[in-house]
Order: structure tokens, then sequence, then C-alpha cells
């Protein structure tokens, strides 16, 4: 069902699924099915690293089959509700209420309305009262989770903390409660006795008259508290090295790993650095036998070391000298995308750049030593103005400065600082972007007691910036100041948003963390109609105040959340975490911070040398492969990616270009539309070494997804046209059955082209043109598919047509190369823009052939 809405949608590659690494179970024998959900688009969802570890914990385990569930955008989400078809599961269409459990991923506070509509899509009931045994399970963990309560109506039980050891378990509670056939709140029951689940139809809370909450009441003996789960040696379950690489284009389109958990700075306005304590590395050798694992399986060019400072991680120079030393021949580049200033050596600068320059950023937060002393996050002017001297020095032409406004005791003479300072970062030589935020209080922190500024406040400070911020080199970016409002509201709210949260839902309200789609009048009725003056969540709350998650515990002692408070206001700095330093009463228990042990390199694999920049031998090899079935719906940068990751998990030896950002000298024909299949595309590649073409395909072929399959490869020499100009047309076939008799479509057709013109309006780029179809005709005709014959025999690997087509009558076009042939059917047959797209349409052939 959902594969006859592809057609008829934005980027459909973000629903087809078969993508490579995605598991291989069978769902009709799993004893549990759990749908992983992410409350955001596909692209958004798969740049997360945490998504990519729960998949392949939950796959590995027996019985158990996870599949993914995104948000579909609003085209999708539209015919999806018009056809009254649910919202399924991507690797086998299943519907979401045949799961037994679907577990959201929490990240950010403006994914609350997507969690509600993807229930709604999915036909459940929201609100967890009304879901029975019969019904899925609905958890949630992330971030979110540790101040989950505006969705404490709707999700039946919360992960606390890190999941590899606890979900496991969870999910065998579930399993000895569905073998029994036991009640819900049995199960409810059994799952709050797990260290950091917290099932929150378990508490009851009351508020006093002013609003505020009055009491948090436990309604099992025992339960009066969760403490967050966190895993003492984070190696202690396997890393995935098969990691699903995405058809549409993910944020962050890369290889992500995790190097370190946890970080030891104490920046008081950071949740992360609190709710992730305390900090443990990884293993230095065990990370790289995941990373060498990782790109053979991936085919990335790309490797991301992730932490919430990579900086701060003991043994990162003498890893980034190793991973530049054994991937920079193969063109890996690196990326360090949390780099503290002060962390990075000049010479790891020149290692990074080896192969690419990845971005560089830089977050002072705040631009005067004043207010960072505040927020306990010491950056030196001088260290910020030679590290920026530094990479401009090393070739970067643009960096990337990040500040936050609105902190507590912020002043003018602050948000000026930041104008000073940019000016001076951009006069050290390159581009720069300031990125401004405004400071959201948080719970588990230091700050979550503060008043958060209103939107004036944010939009003064922000005149101020765009008056004043300006130059050829500047460039001001700044957060919505409605969505930092929102995020305040739900960030430290209470039980009572969650019908603020029904209301925007029923107004319409879906991804109100994009700008373009915040629809913010909704949300000022929403609040309206639940009675909630959203202001009062933006307070300062006394220290003595029942806080709405003062029953959720990450291990921090609550006073010393308080004392680090009170040395803000003082301008104290507090040192960082230590092994045994036992200040902030997380390392208990056996949670202890864990640094690796002293790093030595291991030698290089034979074969492989520090780069050297010579000519290399080159030779090339010509193509041509099929593009069938789901892979009609990938857009041409899309294919041409899934093209190249295939052929270095193929370890095809690849010929790069020269320059700053090296990348596989490939060529391939004209783009072909989306939704089009087609027998005939051709891709030139040029290889470093020699490989015989037959090794070529069957190394290829045994990498690329299914759809897409090379059936001839030859070598060329470099002599020739670009492979895009060697053919002037193009042939398609467009089965008739289901929609036209040939008698029909003959005389149709017959009175278009009789007419002596076939005008249709073209819109491009926004622009619209009229353009005469028949210009563009060479042939076109009606058959019966059995008499139909390419100039040029098919190759033997190339499925029969009749296969493909199913036996019938077909259109046969011959027309000019640059018209997509749902045009030319539109115009034929007066067909609307999606009856056309609904047609199958097959290329078989390009012509001129190839010799």
């Amino acid at each position: 069902m959902i594969d006859d809405l592809l057609p008829l949608v934005s980027r459909p590659s973000r629903y087809i699924g078969k993508e490579v690494n995605t598991h291989r179970k069978d769902p009709a024998v799993a004893k549990l099915r759990f749908a992983l959900a992410f409350p955001d688009l596909y692209e958004i969802g798969m740049s997360y690293v945490g998504l990519h570890l729960l998949y392949h914990l939950l796959n590995s385990l027996e019985g158990v089959v996870c599949e993914r569930v995104f948000s579909p955008w609003f085209d999708m989400e539209e015919r999806l509700r018009s056809r009254e078809i649910p919202l399924m599961s991507l690797e086998s269409r299943i519907p979401l209420r045949e799961f037994d459990i679907i577990g959201f991923s929490l990240q950010y506070e403006l994914t609350y309305t997507n969690v509600l509509n993807i229930l709604d899509l999915g036909g459940l009931p929201l609100r967890a009262s009304e879901r029975d045994e019969d019904l899925p399970l609905v958890i949630a963990g992330g971030p979110c989770a540790m101040q989950p309560e505006p969705l404490a109506e709707f999700v039946d039980a919360f992960l606390l903390g890190e999941a590899e050891e606890a979900l496991p378990e969870m999910l065998r509670v579930y399993r000895e409660w569905k073998e029994a056939r036991g009640t819900k709140d049995e199960l409810l029951a059994a799952l709050s006795g797990i260290k950091g689940v917290y099932v929150p139809s378990l508490f009851s809370v009351d508020y006093d008259e002013e609003g505020k909450v009055k009491g948090i009441h436990p309604l099992k003996e025992g339960y009066e508290e969760v403490r967050r789960r966190a895993l003492q040696r984070i190696d202690s379950t396997p890393y995935p090295t098969h990691p699903i690489v995405p058809f549409a284009k993910a944020v962050h389109d890369r290889l992500s790993l995790e190097v370190v958990r946890g970080c030891s700075r104490g920046c008081r306005f950071c949740q992360a650095g609190f709710i992730y304590r305390p900090l443990r590395e990884r293993d230095p050798q065990v990370l790289l036998e995941v990373i060498d694992e990782s790109l053979r399986n991936t085919g990335y060019d790309e490797l991301s070391l992730l932490a919430l400072s990579v900086g701060d991680c003991t043994y990162l120079p003498p890893l980034v000298r190793y991973l530049m030393a054994r991937y920079g021949q193969e063109k890996v580049a690196l990326s360090l995308p949390s780099l503290r200033v002060g962390t990075l050596a000049e010479d790891l600068i020149e290692e990074i750049k080896k192969v690419r320059k990845t971005g560089f950023t830089l977050a002072p937060e705040a631009a005067t030593e004043r207010l960072q002393r505040v927020i306990n996050k010491i950056v030196p002017e001088e260290e910020v103005l030679s590290t920026a001297k530094k990479a401009f020095g090393a070739g970067w032409r643009l960096l990337k400065l990040y500040f936050m406004v609105g902190l507590p005791t912020e002043g003018e003479e602050d948000v000026k600082e930041i104008l000073l300072l940019s000016r001076k970062v951009a006069s050290r030589g390159g581009h720069v972007n300031v990125s401004v935020s405004t400071f959201v209080p948080k719970a588990h922190t230091p700050f979550q007691w503060e008043r958060m500024i209103d939107l004036e406040e944010i939009a003064e400070r922000h005149r101020l910036l765009k008056r004043e911020l300006r130059g050829r080199r500047l460039r001001l970016k700044w957060h919505d100041p409605k969505m930092s409002f929102l995020e305040g509201v739900f960030s430290r709210g209470d039980r009572r948003l969650g019908a603020v949260l029904l209301e925007a839902h029923r107004r319409g309200c879906r991804f109100d963390g994009w700008t373009e789609h915040l629809k913010w009048p909704k949300w000022q009725e929403a609040f309206e109609a639940a009675g909630l003056d959203p202001k009062f969540y933006l307070r300062e709350r006394d220290e003595g105040e029942i806080l709405p998650w003062s029953h959720l515990k990450t291990g921090v002692k609550e006073d010393y959340l308080a004392s680090e408070r009170q040395r803000a206001y003082r301008g104290e700095t507090t040192e960082e975490c230590r092994p045994s330093c036992r200040r902030c009463g997380v390392c208990r228990d056996g949670e202890e911070v864990s640094l690796a042990a002293p790093f030595t390199p291991p030698p290089l694999p034979r074969g492989v040398r520090e780069v050297v920049h010579r000519r290399p031998w080159v030779k090339k090899i010509r193509a041509r492969f099929l593009k069938l079935q789901q892979m009609r719906y990938l857009g041409h940068l899309e294919m041409v990616d899934a093209f190249i990751r295939a052929l270095r998990r193929a370890g095809v030896p690849l010929r790069y270009s020269e320059g700053f950002h090296p990348l596989p000298r490939l060529v391939f024909t004209n783009p072909l539309p989306v939704g089009v299949e087609s027998l005939a595309e051709f891709v030139d590649v040029e290889i470093s070494r020699y490989i015989r073409p037959a090794e070529f395909q069957e190394r290829l072929n045994a990498q690329l997804p299914e759809g897409i399959k090379v059936v001839e490869a030859w070598e060329m020499a470099f002599k020739g046209g670009s492979l895009p100009n060697l053919f002037r047309e193009d042939v398609f076939l467009v089965p008739l059955e289901g929609w036209s008799g040939p008698e029909e479509a003959e005389r149709t057709i017959r009175a278009k082209v009789e007419s002596g013109q076939l005008l249709f309006e073209i819109e491009k780029r926004g622009k619209q043109r009229t353009v005469d179809l028949l210009s563009f005709i060479e042939e076109i005709k009606v058959v019966p598919l059995e008499a139909f014959s390419p100039l040029v025999p098919l190759p033997p690997d190339v499925p029969p047509l009749g296969e493909l087509l199913g036996e019938g009558w077909v259109l046969k076009m011959r027309v000019k190369k640059g018209l997509k042939p749902f045009y030319l059917l539109q115009a034929l047959f007066d067909l609307s823009q999606e009856e056309a797209k609904l047609r199958r349409v097959l290329k078989v052939e390009s012509l001129p052939p190839l010799i």
C-alpha cells in the first residue's frame, strides 16, 4: 500500500527501506516485534548514532525483530490519511498496531507533537490509559526522558539513562508477561522493578493554587524515586560494525563513532554534561577494530569521532595520527565535531586537512571572561584567536562560532562582546558564521532553577546583533525565538502540558523544530484552550520548590547542583571531574570516571604507508547497469552516493580528483527522472590500478543494493567524448494495461501529433516556460510487447521485458534526451501530474548505441 504512494511524494527514498546493513530476520517467526520510532524525518533520525546502536542491539537478541519508524513528511501524511493507510515500519511494512512494543527516541522537546502524530497515524489511542494489553506497549528513552512529564499521559514507561543493559531486561520482562497472558497493570508493575524504568502512572501529582507542584506521590510501595541507568564499562556491549547506510542523504552523512561517553568539564548550562556522567573512554584498540570493520561494511569516506568534548579524549592525538596514516590514502576524511577551544594542537590540524577539510567549529558560548566564569566554561580570547589563525593558515576558509544569549547574569556588554570577538576572528583571515541560540534552562543542571528570558528580551538581543554584526566576512544566524520559547516551556514543564500537546496536535502542529513549519498561532490557541499560561514555565524557581522531575534522579546530588549555582553567581569556576573526586555524587556503586590505558598505535598493516602525492597509473572501466524496482525512487545524487559506497565496499581501486576536496572520478549518463526504471544506465569509473572488468562487475554486484545491477563492464581508453554527450535519444516503454486500450491510445496519439503542436507548461526552479513537446519526439507508437526489440540486443543478465512489464501492449516513445517521459504522458493523454507519475515507465536503451 505504501509503495503505491511513493511516486506521489517528495523524496520517496525516505520510505523505501532495503538499505545496506538492514536486518534480515523474519518478523513472522519473531517472539517479540519492536518498532524503533524516531519522531522526525528519516534524514535526521538516520544521523543519530544512538538509533544505530539500539537497532543492532535489539536485532542481536534471539527472538526479537526491531524495525524502524520515522515521522512521514506532510505530503506522505496527507496521502496516508486520505487513503486510510496506517503508518508502517520501513523494513517489512508492518502496521504499527501489530508491534509488541513501540520505543521512541526523545532527543528534542519540539518533536513531542510528532510523537503523538506517529501514534495517531498508527491507529493507536494517544493516551496510555486508553491502550490495553491488546495494543502495543509505548516506551521512550533519550535525553528528554530525564524530564518527560509533558508526555506522561501518553507514554507507558520511560527508560532513564543508557539502554544497552536495561532495554534487554525490559524485553525479557515483557516476554515473560506475554507468555503468562498478564494484565497491563501487571506488566507496568513488573517493568517498574527494573532499575532506570519510570512508569508515570505509578505516581500521582497535585498542584497548589499558584500552579506549582505541591506533591509527587508514589502509588507503589518502595517506588519513591527512579535513578537513571548507566553502564559501568561502555565497552561491555559490542559496538555495531554494520551501521545502516541510508539512501536519502542524512544530515550527518558519514560514519559516526562514539569515542567518549560523558564529559568532565561541568559546564553549568549543559544538560548532557550532567545526565551522561561519569566520563568513560572507549578502549582505543577495540575502537580501531570497529572503525576498520565499519568502513569496510559501509563504504563511507568520512569518519566522525563523537564525544561531548572530543578534544579532551586522552588518546586523541595518537589516534588521529594513526587514522590519517591508515586511511588517508583511501581518501577517508576525519571530522571532530565537538572540539573545545584549546584542545586541538596545530599538528592535529595539519593531520585532519590531509584528505579534505571537514567543518571547523568553535563554541565559546559566552564572549566575556566574567560570563564564562558564570557558566564554568573558560575560553580565553587569545586561544580563540590563535585557533582561528591556525585554521585559516592551514587552508580553512570558513569557521563557525557558537554563542548563547540570555545566560544568567548576562548584561548588554556581554552581548556586545560577541560582536567584537567575531570581528577579531574574521580579521584573522577567513569567513565566519556566527550562530546565536537562546539559553534554555534544563532539568538536572545547576541552572534548572533559573528564569528564561521572554520573547521580547530575545528579540532585543537579536536586534542588537543584526544591527551591528555586519561585514564582508561575517554572517549571523540565529535560532527562532518562538522555538526557544516552546523548548523552554516543555523542558521544565509538568504533566498539565499534556493537554496543550493534545490541542496543538489537533490543530495540525507538526515538525515544530522546523522554523518554516512552526504554527505559532496554533500553539497560542492550544495554551489558551488548555487554560495554561506558557510564561509560568519560564519563571525562576525557588531552590526549595518541588520540581516536576524531583522524583527522577541522575545520581548528581541536588545540593551539589545548588552549590554550583551559587558558585556561578560568585563567578567561581569548578575544576573538571577526575577519578575518585566524589564531589557530585555520581561515582558510586561501581560507576566511576574511566580513562583508557596509555595508547600506543599498532603498526600499520602491510601495504599501507603514508600518503605520497604523485600521479598514479590510471585506467577506466565503463559499465552498464540496471536501475529497477524500488531503486527507481532514488534521486540521481542518491544513486551516485549508493554507487560510490558500493565501489568502496567492493574494494575497487578508485582514482580521485586533485585539490582540497578529492572525489572519486566517476561519470554517469544524464540523470534519470525519479520514478523511471532503466535497463540502460552507464558509468565510467577511473581506477588507480588494474582490475579485470569481470572481477569489477562481480565484486561491485555483491555490494550494490537490490535493484541496481551491473550487466556489462569493459575497459576504456581515455580518448573520446564525455559519457553524457554520447547519447542523443532515449527509448521508453510504458505498459498500457489498466489505463488505456491500444486502439484508444493510438487514436489519441494520432490526433495530438496531427494537430501540429503539443504545448506543455514546464516549471523549473520556480519559473514557468511553454515547450512544444513534438520537437522532442522522434518516434511514438503503440506496439505489442512481443513485437518490440531494441536496436542492440539486451545483455544476458537483463530480465525479460515480459517479466518487468507484463505481457500486452506498450507505448514506445523514442525522444530526444532531456525530456521527462511523464511530461509527454501528461500532454498526450491529458493526465494530471499524479496520474502520469503512477504510470510505470521503463527506459530500455539510449541511442546511438555504444560500439
